[in-house]
């Protein structure tokens, strides 16, 4: 475990694989990126494209998260106790956004979920794991899958193969 008694800059816990970071405070952009493992706690806010590119673990923030945050995100948790500025989760490809504040607006892809039991049980146990009190009523956001359509041809290319 890692524990920060203060802010950090760009990238904190980037690719981290397992094991525990708890930042004091806020934390800048990019924050958790390509996060594969474990658990990042920031215990302020965060700045723009946190989690970008997230392939596991759990980002929970206390306080509020910059613009995109989410953004290209594969796997993984992220709990937002705050508010969420605009293009929250866009072109998400898996994994789940709670929020407990105001969303600014939605990405591409990012589509409100419903709270199952699992999601409040999951929430609670990092709660407690982290002792970080009891947890406010979240939002659940999670892909679409519209942009699941992905075709290696071109169609000039599909014309000459077929």
């Amino acid at each position: 475990e890692v524990q920060i008694n203060g802010r950090v800059g760009w990238s904190v816990a980037e690719n981290m694989m397992s094991g525990i970071v708890v930042v004091e405070q806020a934390a800048g952009s990019l924050t958790g990126a390509a996060l594969r493992g474990g658990d990042l706690v920031v215990k302020g806010d965060v700045g723009a494209r946190t989690g970008i590119d997230q392939k596991g673990g759990t980002i929970i923030v206390l306080g509020s998260a910059g613009i995109n945050t989410g953004f290209m995100m594969q796997r993984g948790h992220q709990i937002i106790c705050g508010n969420a500025n605009d293009g929250l989760g866009d072109s998400m490809y898996d994994g789940v956004i709670y929020v407990g504040g105001k969303i600014a607006s939605l990405g591409v892809d990012c589509v409100p979920g419903e709270m199952t039991d699992e999601d409040h049980e999951f929430i609670n146990r990092k709660f407690e794991i982290h002792e970080l009190g009891s947890p406010p009523q979240f939002q659940k956001f999670e892909c679409g899958k519209v942009l699941h359509n992905y075709d290696a041809l071109e169609p000039s290319e599909r014309k000459l193969v077929l």
